[in-house]
């Protein structure tokens, strides 16, 4: 079990309504907020945002930063930081080199222990999304600054859910996630892993949408009309929200 709000993607400005699920969801009246900006090489302005989002939605919460990219920790101060956390928050950006600097410090196993003995709200933004499934369309080829690069499948090691997942799916450049997830490659069929209601394979969340799981009970939320949430299962697609 555990409970997770995933976030397909959007500006801090536009997803104070998603972040105040995970602040219902840690049951705190002032919870302890956690970001993480690995995705992003811990740049400044993703934590700037991220603590004007919860104290808009949360007035008088603390928001801290686990930077492992411009910071040194021991092991007993990273245990420390995730243990003061109520909520964990993943900002997007390149979701392969995030996933390696998390390897490097054993932040990956970590999270996923956080997440199955449910000590912390984990959610998160794009690359942050993207984590917590088996497989994930992403454009981290992109942030290698070659002009010739194309969306590529992930396979993270952080996974709690097993189904394809792609964020930003109302980006038309993304459209290419509905020819790809025909193979079955592309699912984990891990049956360690968390499955999803009944038989989804593969989720896509346009920006300002959400995958919501609050211990088992899954739902999706979105901040906007406009923005939608799909799921593939053995019936095809479906817009569900």
């Amino acid at each position: 079990m555990g409970r997770l709000v995933a976030i397909g993607g959007g500006t801090f400005e536009e997803i104070d309504t998603l972040n105040k699920i995970s602040v219902e969801l840690s049951g705190k009246a002032l919870p302890n907020v956690l970001f993480i900006g690995t995705a992003l090489q811990d740049s400044t302005n993703p934590l700037t945002s991220c603590k004007k989002s919860f104290k808009r939605v949360c007035p008088g919460c603390i928001v801290k930063k686990l930077s492992i990219i411009r910071s040194t920790y021991t092991e007993e101060e990273m245990d420390a930081l995730l243990s003061w956390a109520d909520i964990i928050f993943v900002g997007g950006g390149n979701t392969a080199y995030m996933l390696e600097e998390w390897k490097k410090v054993g932040l990956d196993r970590k999270l996923l222990t956080i997440f199955k003995e449910d000590r912390a709200v984990l959610s998160g933004i794009s690359a942050g999304a993207i984590c917590w499934f088996t497989s994930g369309y992403t454009d981290s080829a992109m942030f290698s600054g070659e002009e010739d690069w194309s969306y590529e499948w992930i396979k993270p090691e952080t996974a709690v859910y097993d189904a394809a997942f792609c964020p930003h799916y109302n980006d038309w450049k993304r459209s290419g996630f509905d020819e790809e997830i025909g193979g079955t490659d592309k699912y984990g069929a891990d049956g360690a892993l968390k499955t999803i209601g009944e038989g989804i394979r593969a989720i896509a969340l346009d920006d300002l949408a959400a995958f919501v799981d609050d211990n088992g009970q899954i739902r999706f939320e979105t901040a906007s009309e406009e923005a939608h949430a799909y799921v593939w299962d053995a019936d095809g697609k479906r817009m569900i929200k």
